[in-house]
């Protein structure tokens, strides 16, 4: 991987970091009391929805922030499964991904199955 590679990378990084820490301010977890029991549901999947995509957010802040870490290694890039190069384009696309192509196609196909 060029050095120009690895800095566009990194930039693809910071970006996404930027955006996933902007969205983050602003959610509230506050059920009101309700006498309407339908309501009161409603309020409750709400909060769930808000917590989930909270967890999502943060598992990816944290796989970015890795991906940011690794980048300055050695090993970013190698396919934590089978040492081979993960493809360029693909680490633009996903500059998080730690499995080549070929490796989490097996990983998916072994999870379907």
């Amino acid at each position: 991987m060029t050095d120009t590679q690895r800095r566009e990378i990194k930039h693809h990084l910071m970006q996404g970091l930027d955006s996933l820490s902007t969205l983050g301010t602003g959610h509230s977890l506050i059920v009101e009391n309700c006498p309407d029991e339908t309501d009161f549901a409603s309020q409750l999947a709400e909060q769930g929805v808000k917590v989930a995509m909270e967890r999502r957010r943060m598992a990816r802040l944290l796989e970015l922030e890795t991906a940011l870490k690794r980048l300055s290694e050695t090993d970013y890039g190698i396919c934590d499964e089978c040492g081979d190069e993960i493809g360029v384009a693909r680490l633009k696309a996903n500059p998080s991904a730690r499995l080549c192509v070929v490796c989490q196609s097996a990983l998916e196909d072994g999870a379907t199955h």
